[in-house]
């Protein structure tokens, strides 16, 4: 960075976006797989996955993988990584009541600890007790599961527990909802791109015809509202959407949900609730570089949807995305090509957009992001 912090938070204060190289530069995402994702709650799954004895679930924690385990005690959280040749321990989802490499079968229980590692016994002075799993925190936020690398990061309830608050105002009660599909994707764009652009409905009116005609996204019916750890964005179903009148076709929105909300937890998780039957989906957005995003995207529904509903809310938010994937790929087309150097926000429209931008720079300079 040739900038400053202060210079780059001052410019921010202006209106003035990030230089392009925040976009494009591999020493960029580097600092930020160490400052941000080892320093940050990173969401893993939810926690109905995890209800039981021996229940487990694996993800990253930026390049980090981890693994969170139901043992007999509580939620626990490691590096999913064997202390052997550092071979990925667990792959995916499911339950087991040890966890074992699948490269040389050394063996862990529920709790960490190395049981067993073949042909051990001949090593002179190896004790199991000297490798166990590297433990992380593991802590839940209502029915989502979170882990975090740092042991000094405030808790995840401190972060994000007003968020369920403002949920349950949707009409949505989160214990009722049951994970429908889960899905990986991937984005030819910086995971900051892609997420700026979820933090402002700016442009939903232009790119976003379908989404418009379900939601009202009149800047003074649409609202924007900072939380600190999490940022919140809701907006009311169209009357003409009720009436089935809109001149898009669109799914069911009748329901008891009548707002719809989208959260943004940092770094990196996204919440999206939309009119109608209860529903509620989450994105993680990971770097792949500097100029890609991989992710995954999970669905929940109330109890008794009608699948027919449920495929076509599915369709209408894979819809929006496309739409979305189309605009970040022409900006990071735009941000590797270096020129200009600055974009200029409108500072009572994309708001939220800046904000990120300044914890970016924050937590990149070492400081709390909040």
């Amino acid at each position: 960075m040739t900038d400053s912090p202060s210079d780059l938070l001052s410019a921010l204060d202006r209106g003035e976006s990030l230089p392009a190289s925040f976009y494009t530069d591999p020493s960029i995402v580097e600092q930020e797989m160490l400052r941000i994702f080892r320093k940050s709650w990173n969401y893993v799954g939810p926690a109905a996955e995890l209800a039981q004895t021996g229940d487990y679930v694996t993800g990253h924690a930026g390049n980090v993988p981890v693994v969170v385990v139901r043992n007999d005690k509580e939620l626990a959280g490691f590096v999913n990584v064997c202390r052997h040749r550092r071979h990925q321990v667990m792959k995916g989802r499911g339950n087991a009541r040890l966890m074992q490499c699948g490269y040389h079968a050394w063996t862990y229980d529920l709790a960490g600890g190395l049981r067993r590692a073949p042909r051990a016994e001949a090593e002179p002075d190896f004790r199991l007790d000297d490798f166990p799993l590297l433990p992380i925190r593991a802590e839940a936020v209502g029915p989502l599961v979170f882990v975090n690398l740092d042991p000094e990061a405030p808790a995840a309830n401190d972060c994000y527990g007003p968020v369920l608050d403002l949920i349950a105002k949707s009409g949505i009660d989160l214990a009722t909802l049951t994970l429908h599909s889960r899905s990986e994707w991937q984005g030819r764009a910086n995971w900051k791109a892609m997420l700026e652009n979820y933090l402002e409905c700016y442009h939903c009116a232009v790119a976003h015809p379908g989404f418009s005609a379900a939601i009202d996204v009149r800047p003074d019916v649409y609202t924007l509202a900072s939380h600190g750890w999490f940022s919140s964005q809701a907006g009311r179903v169209r009357p003409a959407a009720l009436e089935g009148k809109s001149k898009v076709e669109l799914y069911d929105v009748r329901g008891e949900v009548a707002e719809s909300q989208y959260h943004f937890l940092w770094p990196n998780l996204t919440i999206n609730i939309n009119p109608g039957f209860p529903n509620l989906s989450v994105d993680v957005w990971l770097p792949d570089g500097p100029n890609a995003t991989r992710g995954f995207s999970e669905q929940f529904f109330g109890p008794g949807v009608d699948e027919g509903f449920a495929q076509a809310l599915i369709a209408f938010n894979k819809q929006v995305a496309q739409e979305d994937d189309d605009l970040t790929d022409s900006v990071q087309h735009g941000l590797v090509g270096g020129l200009p150097d600055r974009g200029q926000f409108l500072t009572k429209s994309e708001q939220l957009v800046i904000q990120f931008q300044k914890m970016i720079v924050r937590a990149l300079d070492g400081q709390s992001p909040v």
